[in-house]
């Protein structure tokens, strides 16, 4: 039970961290702390000079003085806390990663595999931590914006990490299912790879603001292929800098990911525990496609996009433990 409750409230902890961060991203607030003080930034500025010190850091940087010029001191705050809440729960999630793992291992909680999978959590967090800050940096000299391949390793890094701590829940509830008489391996490592392929541009797709174009489906302007999908000058780039090419790219995939939830109705139609997750996955699919519609329609809200990024992270988490289901079945 301790095991459970500590991998359930790092699981819960992390997707609160994506969808924090995914607020960050959505309002600009990334950039509004250009420090990394990773032991001595739990606490915000509590005075008006403390304020007032970090908006003049601020007001050196290209967002500022390019776009944000005219920011007065209470827009700053509100920008600032959010990305201080993204950095102070991070740190949470690291503690509470690091701490309870040190308990169990003292005590001899943990059987060789739960301790290798919690030791590499740990690490995972930590190397994080370093491209979160590593990500900021590339926005605070050159560019108004995050380097967008950066975003998407940090993206992308979150669900490794949380897919890592779901192979650990996995564990402790020693969770299988019955034996699968023809080999899905293969199929399912595909179908969880595209996720990861998907999740990565969705990174990419953040970065370049690439949402905002073509606010129209299921054409994008007055084609199915924009005509500026592929530019000469860009040539394979085209796949990470061109934004109607990232936009065009992360519909497609998503297409995909929806028929191969479609196929996996029909090969695990007579298994009824991975028949059930499997409709599961398949309704998931329909609702993340439905939202990510409504936010190319609706030019991004809030409301939406962190709507479509919270049902990414239930969909990876079904699709998780489904590949388990089908690696471990006995």
């Amino acid at each position: 039970m301790p095991l459970f409750l500590w991998v359930s409230l790092l699981i819960l902890s992390l997707f609160l961290l994506v969808l924090v961060g995914g607020a960050t991203r959505i309002t600009d607030s990334g950039l509004s702390i250009t420090e990394w003080k990773p032991f001595i930034g739990f606490i915000p500025p509590l005075t008006s000079e403390t304020w007032l010190l970090e908006f003049e850091k601020y007001k050196k940087i290209p967002e500022y003085i390019l776009i944000n010029y005219e920011m007065n001191i209470s827009e700053f705050k509100t920008i600032y806390l959010w990305e201080w809440g993204h950095r102070f729960l991070a740190r949470l999630v690291g503690l509470i990663a690091f701490l309870p793992f040190l308990y169990f291992v003292i005590t001899k909680r943990l059987n060789k595999s739960q301790k290798i999978k919690s030791f590499i959590i740990v690490i995972l967090i930590g190397i994080q931590g370093y491209i979160g800050w590593y990500m900021v940096k590339s926005g605070l000299v050159e560019r108004v914006d995050v380097s967008q391949y950066r975003l998407a390793v940090h993206l992308t890094m979150a669900f490794v990490i949380i897919y890592t701590s779901l192979l650990l829940m996995f564990d402790i509830l020693k969770i299988k299912t019955s034996k699968i008489t023809y080999n899905t391996t293969i199929w399912a490592n595909i179908f969880l790879f595209i996720i990861f392929l998907q999740i990565f541009i969705g990174g990419i797709v953040s970065g370049l603001d690439a949402g905002l174009i073509y606010p129209t489906w299921p054409r994008m302007g007055e084609y199915f292929i924009p005509l500026d999908y592929w530019s000469y000058e860009l040539s394979i780039y085209n796949l990470l800098e061109n934004r109607s090419n990232v936009q065009f790219n992360h519909r497609t995939i998503g297409y995909l990911i929806f028929i191969m939830s479609s196929i996996n109705l029909i090969i695990f139609r007579n298994k009824p525990s991975l028949f059930k997750l499997s409709i599961i996955i398949f309704i998931l699919v329909l609702i993340q496609i439905f939202f990510g519609i409504l936010s190319v329609l609706f030019s991004m809200p809030w409301q939406t996009a962190l709507t479509h990024q919270f049902f990414a992270l239930i969909l990876f988490s079904s699709s998780c433990l489904w590949r388990h289901l089908l690696r471990y079945s006995k």
